[in-house]
């Protein structure tokens, strides 16, 4: 049934409703009506509070993995401490990732190839 102007008046006619009351529960419908929407779709509806608490929770498990970093960077800051720190350790790492060398060591180079065998142990 399609509501139209004359269904509505005819309606209110029939039962013999005042105007006011009809205007009134006209206004109460339609601010129950808005209200609910708003509720549900405004800016501080249920998907805007779902979507923010689904955002809370990424935060959160950034937060844990940032601490967690943070933890490890400070385990490391201590361990490079100048009492704890191993001299022989250190000099051998240096040595082998940079590439250091004493000012009194010679240094040989021995060409690989593919193999891992050097070119020496060919001929």
């Amino acid at each position: 049934m399609v509501i139209t102007r004359y269904t509505i008046y005819n309606f209110v006619k029939k039962n013999r409703i005042n105007k006011s009351v009809f205007l009134s529960y006209c206004i109460a419908f339609s601010l129950i009506f808005y209200f609910m929407f708003v509720s549900i779709f405004g800016d501080k509806g249920l998907i805007e509070y779902y979507s923010l608490k689904k955002e809370s929770h990424r935060i959160e498990n950034d937060k844990v993995e940032l601490i967690n970093k943070i933890r490890i960077k400070k385990d490391m800051i201590k361990a490079m401490d100048y009492e704890s720190l191993d001299l022989d350790l250190v000099d051998e790492q240096s040595r082998k990732i940079l590439g250091y060398v004493g000012k009194d060591e010679i240094v040989i180079y021995q060409d690989k190839d593919s193999d891992g065998v050097s070119d020496k142990s060919k001929k």
